[in-house]
């Protein structure tokens, strides 16, 4: 996999917000490990304005620093069989160019490019139940999404794909 370079001139500006997400994914050995809490994230962006999550950033008390993942590749490879595997996450919207390796002061993070869900995907959501695995993003929290809101998105979802012609 291609690695992706890129300056950063201060480390004190990382911060989360309505479309960044970092985790850690040390893992305990500290070799990497894609977090469970990840999938949230993926969810809460895909459900409402896309986003990124970056794995390999540690955050304290709202302070993040830079770890890396010292053996991404097994990651990359559970991630793509994460993402396709549909007892685990309802839809994959990512193509290949969504997962990069990048680098940032000689440590290798997996950045992971969410994008919005078109309407008839919608709920992007975790496990097999839409309405206990979808979340939302606000500010810089995945929220899990009320019954009301899973079934206005499943609605929402029906009717759009009532309406597409075939």
């Amino acid at each position: 996999m291609t690695f992706h370079t890129y300056a950063l001139d201060n480390i004190n500006e990382l911060a989360e917000s309505v479309q960044v997400e970092f985790k850690l994914a040390g893992g305990r050995d500290g070799q990497g490990k894609v977090p469970e809490d990840m999938w949230e994230s993926y969810s809460a962006f895909a459900n409402t304005i896309g986003g990124e999550i970056i794995l390999g950033v540690r955050e304290v008390k709202g302070h993040f620093t830079l770890e890396g993942i010292p053996k991404p590749e097994p990651m990359l490879e559970h991630l793509w069989q994460r993402f396709n595997d549909k007892h685990h996450v309802s839809h994959n919207l990512l193509s290949v160019n969504d997962i990069q390796l990048i680098r940032i002061q000689d440590k290798t993070l997996i950045r992971i490019r969410v994008p919005q869900a078109p309407l008839a995907f919608r709920p992007i959501f975790i496990g097999e139940d839409p309405y206990s695995g979808s979340y939302f993003r606000i500010n810089d929290a995945d929220m899990r999404a009320s019954h009301e809101q899973v079934a206005r998105m499943l609605l929402q979802a029906k009717t759009t794909q009532l309406a597409t012609p075939h």
